[in-house]
C-alpha cells in the first residue's frame, strides 16, 4: 500500500511539473497583437468557438470590444457593431467570447481592452 501511495505522488508530481504555463507578456502592443491573433485563431476549424458557430448556424459580422485582465480571463463583451446579424446570433456570440481566455498573462493587476471585428458570414457552414 505505501509503494502503491508513493507511486502515484510521483505520477503527480511529475505530471504537474510537465503542464505547460502560460507565458507572460508584459508589453501592450505584444499583448494586444497577441489578443488579436487569438480571437483570430478562434474562428478557425478545430477550436470551440468554430465547431459552435457552425453546429448552431450562427451568422453575422460583429465589431466587438473585449476587456481581458492580468491571467487572460475576459473581463467583460461589448458590441459596438453588428451587420446581417440576429438577436439569437448576436447574444449566443457574446457568450461564447465571453467564455474564451487567453493563452497567456500579462503584468498583475492589469485590464486591457481590445477592439476585434469577427465575420461569421465568412465561415463555410
Amino acid at each position: 500500500m505505501k509503494t502503491v501511495l508513493t507511486l502515484l505522488c510521483g505520477a503527480l508530481i511529475s505530471m504537474s511539473a510537465t503542464a505547460q504555463k502560460k507565458e507572460l507578456l508584459a508589453d501592450k502592443t505584444e499583448i494586444l497583437a497577441a489578443a488579436a491573433a487569438s480571437f483570430d485563431a478562434s474562428l478557425k476549424p478545430g477550436s470551440p468557438v468554430y465547431d459552435a458557430v457552425v453546429k448552431e448556424q450562427l451568422k453575422g459580422r460583429y465589431v466587438i470590444e473585449v476587456s481581458f485582465r492580468d491571467k487572460g480571463d475576459i473581463s467583460s463583451v461589448f458590441v459596438v457593431n453588428a451587420e446581417d446579424a440576429d438577436i439569437r446570433s448576436q447574444n449566443r456570440f457574446k457568450d461564447l467570447i465571453h467564455g474564451c481566455t487567453m493563452p497567456f498573462k500579462m503584468p498583475k493587476g492589469r485590464q486591457y481592452r481590445l477592439e476585434h471585428t469577427f465575420d461569421l458570414n465568412a465561415i463555410q457552414l
